[in-house]
């Protein structure tokens, strides 16, 4: 890229710049200049056009050095990242090495257990005693005459009607003695 050669002005302050950068970046950088030389002399009715340039140049270059260490930060973030993700995929690349080595034996105990039972199925068999059990009647339950949904109940005792209801239906009822 060519050298540019741009003029300016800042507060009144002609000036003329060689810059590899193009002229609107340039008259851009140039009033945002101007723009916070002028906002400094605005706060401050008794500062000069020197004092309020010094101002913003050290404005500006606290920005710089803030945006630096910012960037520094990001890029150590950066390499930590990059670093965890080298050792989760080497971890990963260790784990499908394991997985196949654990197919590879599961297949061959598969094999072997194949050749095992084609062994024994040559063999003669003899039948065990089978052991005859007497049968069982299954267990019969009684089943609730009403069960009631959406509350408590107790489904082996008949639902209690509304106006005997209170705190002590949640729980069973003392029997009443007559």
């Amino acid at each position: 890229m060519g050298k540019n050669k741009i003029k300016l002005s800042i507060c009144g302050t002609p000036c003329s710049l060689i810059s590899e950068d193009s002229e609107e970046y340039v008259l851009s950088v140039g009033q945002e200049v101007e723009d916070a030389i002028e906002s400094v002399l605005r706060q401050n009715d008794r500062a000069s056009l020197t004092l309020a340039s010094i101002i913003t140049a050290l404005n500006f270059c606290d920005s710089a050095h803030k945006a630096l260490d910012s960037a520094d930060n990001l890029r150590s973030q950066l390499k930590e990242y990059l670093e965890e993700s080298s050792r989760a995929r080497q971890e990963a690349e260790e784990a499908r090495r394991e997985l196949d080595k654990a197919r590879e034996e599961l297949q061959a105990l598969r094999e072997s257990l194949a050749q095992k039972e084609g062994q024994v199925s040559q063999a003669p068999k003899t039948p065990a005693p089978v052991e005859e059990e007497p049968p069982t009647a299954p267990v019969q339950r009684p089943t609730p005459p009403s069960i009631q949904k959406g509350s408590f109940s107790n489904p082996l005792k008949p639902t209690v009607a509304p106006e005997e209801e209170g705190f002590m239906s949640f729980f069973e009822k003392p029997e009443k003695n007559a």
